[in-house]
């Protein structure tokens, strides 16, 4: 898997990814830091041991340590959208 994610005012310092609803959460590999206020890419290898449903979840953390909520925090001008991604997968 690969994406980008922001680190907005502190920057980015690591991306967790999960398959097992967020228990847990090894790093991925991040791509060049190209600063404050920039993306930066990730990527991960995962293997899944058995064929079934699930969900793949990816959190970013910034330098200060801040997290990603699970839920999003809309405003009301629709900006801000701040949130743990999940994508729905079936491994055949």
């Amino acid at each position: 898997m690969r994406g980008i994610a922001f680190g907005g005012p502190h920057g980015l310092q690591k991306v967790l990814i999960s398959d097992d609803n967020g228990q847990a959460g090894p790093k991925t590999e991040l791509g060049e830091d190209y600063g404050k206020y920039s993306f930066r890419q990730w990527q991960k290898t995962l293997s899944f041991p058995a064929p079934g449903t699930g969900a793949v979840m990816v959190r970013a953390v910034d330098a200060t340590g801040q997290t990603q909520p699970a839920a999003p925090g809309w405003n009301g001008s629709g900006f801000m959208r701040n949130v743990i991604e999940s994508v729905n997968i079936r491994v055949t």
